[in-house]
């Protein structure tokens, strides 16, 4: 029976509303970061696809599964990054006014232990030194501390840790760090700040009570870490997946300073539907995300017409593009389409043995 109230009484040939129905049509479509135009995206962090089929009435997105490659695509330190190299200066001359010789240094790209990277440091600084591969400086890694302490035998030092380095050839997309206040360069993942450094064999060694005592050598100048900083070379923990026209997340603006203007509205400000899904590192080889809780559905009213192409970009929060190394990856992108059907009553008989 109908509702009477609905009708235009005053019209002789009344209209009966249509309840319309609609069922859930999912479609998963699987992306390779090989599928790509690699004349056109020579890198995979970023890149665009046509779909097989256009898909019609989206009324939500989700991303279903994604399988990145860790180690060693996720390079703690790259040159993409800008954190591989520092400066430091060498006294040559005792006599006024003292002479120091600068010398610009890069480590190796890649992922290090503590251990490993203090003898990178120790090798690479004592390589640039003037007289040869002479064993002048060392960097000691304080394994109950985690700090880093730079020390040479009887010659004084500077660590130019407030020198911009120079990146040529890095991708142009690249934002500068050296201005922020987090992982600006190489010497802040070693747990120091943004100025310089002067051993002048005014700083003494603490006793270090797990190591042996020695006795007798040359005298070590030294320059001490920052007491309340310890190292920090464990790389990003997330990536960040945005999806060109369909994005969701807000994020904040990282690197933002209060004392900017007390009149200044973005001192403090973040940026609207900035990624459309936050990804996690793990520490594994191939990180598969089947295995972790990935939240980032996105619904859309009214529903997208028609979507035929994406544009992906991967980076970091603070926007940063992911460095793959040359390695491929895969993930899975959930459409789910509005269809209209008719409303079918249906009798369905479910089999005894599919409730055993």
């Amino acid at each position: 029976m109908y509702n009477n109230s609905s009708f235009n009484v005053h019209n002789s040939k009344p209209l009966i509303p249509r309840e319309q129905n609609y069922v859930i049509d999912r479609k998963l479509v699987s992306i390779h970061s090989e599928d790509r135009d690699i004349t056109k995206y020579p890198n995979p962090n970023s890149f665009s696809i046509t779909l097989p089929q256009p898909i019609l009435n989206v009324q939500s997105l989700r991303l279903v599964q994604t399988t990145f490659p860790i180690v060693p695509a996720y390079y703690t330190f790259s040159d993409e990054y800008q954190n591989t190299k520092f400066r430091f200066s060498y006294q040559t001359s005792t006599t006024p006014p003292e002479i120091y010789l600068h010398r610009c240094v890069q480590i190796q790209a890649g992922t290090y232990t503590a251990c490993q990277l203090a003898l990178e440091l120790t090798n690479v600084m004592n390589n640039a030194y003037e007289t040869g591969n002479l064993e002048v400086f060392n960097v000691f890694y304080d394994i109950v501390g985690s700090k880093f302490w730079f020390g040479s035998t009887g010659v004084k030092f500077t660590l130019d840790f407030n020198y911009k380095m120079d990146y040529p050839g890095i991708n142009c997309n690249q934002p500068v760090v050296f201005h922020n206040y987090a992982r600006w360069g190489l010497p802040y993942y070693l747990g120091y700040e943004k100025i310089q450094y002067v051993a002048d064999g005014s700083v003494v060694i603490p006793p270090i009570n797990y190591l042996p005592i020695t006795t007798g050598g040359d005298p070590i100048t030294v320059i001490a870490p920052i007491p309340h900083k310890v190292i920090n070379i464990g790389g990003e923990k997330d990536i960040y997946m945005e999806v060109d026209k369909y994005n969701s997340y807000d994020e904040i603006y990282p690197y933002t300073e209060s004392n900017k203007n007390a009149y200044d509205n973005n001192a403090y400000n973040g940026k609207v539907n900035s990624a459309f899904a936050k990804i996690p590192i793990d520490f594994g080889f191939n990180q598969d995300s089947r295995n972790l809780l990935l939240i980032n559905f996105v619904q859309y009213e009214p529903p997208i017409e028609r979507i035929n192409k994406l544009h992906f970009t991967f980076r970091f929060h603070d926007g940063l593009l992911v460095d793959f190394r040359g390695l491929e990856f895969n993930f899975t992108i959930e459409f789910n389409s509005l269809r209209n059907e008719i409303a079918l009553s249906r009798n369905i008989r479910i089999p005894a043995m599919i409730s055993l």
